[in-house]
């Protein structure tokens, strides 16, 4: 929703409005089977998520079918909603139980994982590993994984991403059962025969952000991040001049991102104002954002350049260095932003995707930094 525009988010914003109505017109006991799952989608919607739970649960206990996985996702979603993290975990293991693992539990699954480190609580590793067997099985099928009632569908590629969570969060907090993860993960995927090429680029990436862990990031370039001559205006010569290393301070964090990416662009400025903020520890912080389309840096007057010369007036004033496009898929990326988190002594300890608001007060960043101290990632990637 980050890349929707104002007429878009205004008619969701409608749309919700009349959702949330709807439901607060339509008691969960008035309805039944199909009506009632509907209803929890409706008061999901609308964001009444006590509403959403009540009617998702009504639904799970009536025993009716065929959308009792879709009806533990909606659970699982309101609850989360309602800072009800315990029995949100109860409820995805309950559906790990009773259920087939399809795609729609595998995606749920990763939305809890994911919501549950984004907020620092260590339950999502134990939550990953009591999915482990399934995701691995599923794996060692070598297709896409498809939902049972339904259309949705999980690639090969995502299946492995996901899987791999538990192994990056075990190497975060120094378990050496992070080899035997990665293992039976590879010994899965290894039974698969040709896979597609996203797949493919998607495993590859994933397999290269994790061989960085505790290690050094390989050497690139970068510069400031300003407008091209022509457009140019006059800097300002009281910023001072940005460098990566070989000081890193307590930690160093860098951002990758593509130029056309808005969300990303709008991080920048907490990006910022969170390095200015623990200059004294002292943590750096730096976005690097690369020119994804090479043509829009051409001098050819086209909207792909105007479009840059905004984007890059988007983050003037900011800690942003550009980098080149070849840099940032050498680094594994694939989604954005991407996060690297350098320690004192420039080794990486951690990498992954970002929520837009990592550098707000009490953000994921702040929870991620509290797990670097508490000591390095050393051990190698299982072979």
């Amino acid at each position: 929703m980050s890349n929707w525009s104002d007429s878009e988010l205004g008619a969701f914003a409608v749309g919700m409005r009349m959702a949330k109505k709807a439901c607060a017109e339509s008691p969960p006991e008035n309805y039944s089977g199909d009506d009632l799952y509907d209803l929890a989608r409706l008061c999901s919607l609308g964001q009444d998520w006590g509403s959403a739970n009540t009617a998702a649960t009504r639904y799970l206990d009536s025993r009716a079918e065929p959308h009792r996985t879709q009806a533990f996702a909606l659970s699982m979603n309101a609850l989360m909603h309602l800072n009800g993290t315990d029995l949100a975990v109860a409820t995805a293991n309950a559906m790990m139980q009773s259920q087939p693992y399809d795609a729609e539990g595998a995606y749920a699954i990763r939305y809890l994982k994911d919501a549950l480190e984004q907020a620092g609580n260590p339950a999502a590793i134990p939550l990953a590993q009591s999915e482990h067997s399934r995701i691995v099985a599923a794996l060692e099928a070598g297709i896409a994984l498809k939902a049972v009632h339904g259309d949705a569908v999980i690639s090969v590629g995502m299946l492995y991403e996901s899987a791999m969570e538990l192994a990056f969060w075990q190497r975060y907090n120094n378990d050496f059962a992070a080899a035997a993860t990665v293992k039976d993960i590879e010994d899965a995927l290894a039974k698969s025969t040709a896979l597609p090429a996203d797949d493919t680029l998607r495993i590859e990436a994933v397999r290269t952000q994790y061989a960085l862990l505790g290690k050094p990031l390989p050497a690139f370039k970068t510069s400031p991040a300003v407008e091209p001559p022509k457009t140019r205006r006059k800097s300002n010569p009281m910023q001072p001049a940005m460098h990566i290393g070989p000081d890193f301070g307590a930690a160093t964090v860098l951002v990758l991102f593509p130029d056309w990416c808005p969300q990303c662009r709008g991080m920048m400025k907490t990006l910022t104002e969170f390095g200015a903020a623990n200059k004294e520890t002292p943590i750096y912080a730096f976005g690097l954002m690369f020119l994804d389309d090479p043509t829009a840096s051409e001098p050819s007057g086209d909207d792909n350049e105007k479009a840059h010369e905004q984007n890059l007036r988007e983050v003037e004033g900011t800690s942003t260095l550009l980098v080149d496009a070849k840099t940032a898929y050498s680094l594994g990326v694939l989604d954005f932003p991407l996060g690297i988190v350098l320690d004192h002594d420039g080794l990486v300890r951690y990498i992954g995707v970002l929520p837009v608001d990592a550098f707000n007060g009490n953000g994921y960043m702040e929870k991620l930094l509290e797990r670097l101290a508490r000591g390095p990632v050393s051990h190698p990637m299982a072979k």
